[in-house]
């Protein structure tokens, strides 16, 4: 009998007289292919605070980052009590876009991790500052800080929450869910103050028009928004059909930030805006028009009124629609204990899904079929781990979006028939 050996990397290796040493990165090889990088996740009813980036009620111009714990460069990396950060203050005239950053230095002098706040440059449009640029120094964005010109305090929707952002994950494999309810408030708080604002300038705007004007003077709002369905878009559909861009008022945001005429999109037609940066798919672009009418009497007035409010409450009815979480009718497993049992909810245009199954074994499984309302824009895949014995296998998921389906696709070793597979994602609703 003949053979041909051919080695490769194995460890680990007990050492016969120091014959057998170990770098730190062979000790973190085996997270790799088990757990991805990002912050942890905490279980079913636990508010998802670890790492959170949150304003710091006792001290106006810091910001607290919360205990928590992740794998950032596949290294472990824990916050063991808050940390309050002095925000630098801005005394230009234009704003500024600062980060807090995970940071994982495995430079030979260094060899730390840390958390760091960076300033961005103030402008008119400002952008955040950039990560990852050092080599051996690897980087996440835990959140972005707005610091208005004179700025004397940083309240919460000055902050955007980027975890679970592609810029910063949830580690989901090996965890039941996430409790996203962290994310709720901060939105809410970013769109109740974009109401009041808007409200103000539409009011102030709509005295200095009856004042020039010596007619009776209606003022018409129209609001839409486009969700990118490809990487690469920059013609954007403005989707308001009485639009006329020689004579109305159009206020765009991309991502619930103001865009500026010239230096971010033109205004092709009254169809469409062109950007002058492309979007990757997934991105919400909002649009206002603002139409001036000039009436002969009272009647046409209250028209007018009437129709704003109702288009008021149907935006405000669209952008705050909760279902709250609603359990899932499985098809193929049961619930995993009683406190996993799989459910999903949408909320505004994103359907979030939490829970844990068992039972399922095989690929091309039909777990179970989303609500018809929930289903994503485009066929949408995600990993989670088989968990049995301290064992982990890889599983790949697809939610249909002709269907609604959630099926399993893939998976690279055997799943035991009591293990623990964690159904816990989000996506956006076509």
């Amino acid at each position: 009998m003949s053979e041909q050996i051919f080695n490769v990397e194995c460890g680990f290796f007990n050492s016969l007289n120091g014959d057998r040493e170990y770098y730190a990165e062979d000790m973190n090889r085996p997270y790799k292919r088990v757990i991805s990088n990002g912050v942890f996740a905490t279980a079913q009813g636990t508010p998802s605070t670890d790492l959170q980036v949150k304003s710091d009620t006792a001290n106006d111009m810091n910001v607290l980052v919360k205990k928590g714990q992740g794998l950032f460069g596949d290294k472990w990396f824990e916050n063991v009590s808050d940390i309050s950060i002095v925000v630098p203050s801005n005394t230009g005239i234009t704003p500024r876009r600062d980060s807090v950053i995970i940071q994982v230095d495995n430079r030979l002098n260094n060899r730390m991790g840390s958390i760091v706040y960076r300033t961005g440059t103030p402008s008119s449009n400002p952008q955040p500052p950039a990560i990852g640029t050092v080599t051996d120094v690897i980087e996440y964005r835990l959140a972005n800080i707005y610091v208005a010109a004179g700025a004397t305090a940083i309240n919460t929707d000055a902050i955007v929450d980027l975890r679970g952002s592609s810029e910063c994950p949830w580690i989901t494999s090996l965890i039941k869910q996430v409790d996203t309810s962290t994310l709720y408030d901060q939105w809410r708080d970013a769109y109740q103050r974009y109401y009041d604002e808007e409200t103000e300038a539409f009011n102030a705007w709509l005295a200095t028009l009856t004042e020039e004007l010596t007619v009776a003077t209606s003022v018409i709002k129209y609001e839409s928004q486009y969700t990118t369905q490809t990487d690469g878009e920059t013609v954007i559909p403005i989707n308001i059909a009485s639009f006329n861009k020689d004579k109305d008022v159009l206020l765009v945001r991309i991502n619930r930030l103001f865009a500026v005429l010239g230096a971010d999109y033109s205004i092709t037609n009254n169809s469409n805006i062109t950007l002058t940066k492309d979007l990757k798919a997934g991105n919400a672009v909002d649009f206002i028009v603002l139409q001036s009418v000039i009436v002969g009497d009272t009647t046409s007035i209250m028209t007018s009124v009437t129709a704003i409010n109702e288009r008021v409450t149907e935006i405000n009815n669209r952008l705050s629609s909760d279902t709250g979480w609603i359990n899932f009718t499985l098809e193929a497993g049961t619930a995993f204990d009683s406190s996993s049992t799989p459910a999903c909810r949408k909320f505004g245009n994103t359907t979030h899904l939490r829970g844990a199954i068992k039972g399922v074994t095989a690929v091309n499984t039909t777990i179970c079929t989303l609500p018809a309302s929930m289903k994503p824009a485009m066929n949408f895949q995600f990993t989670s781990a088989a968990i049995s014995s301290g064992t982990a296998t890889i599983c790949v998921f697809e939610v249909s979006a002709a269907n609604g389906t959630i099926k399993l696709i893939a998976k690279n070793g055997t799943i035991a028939t009591g293990a623990m597979l964690p159904i816990a994602t989000n996506f956006i609703v076509g």
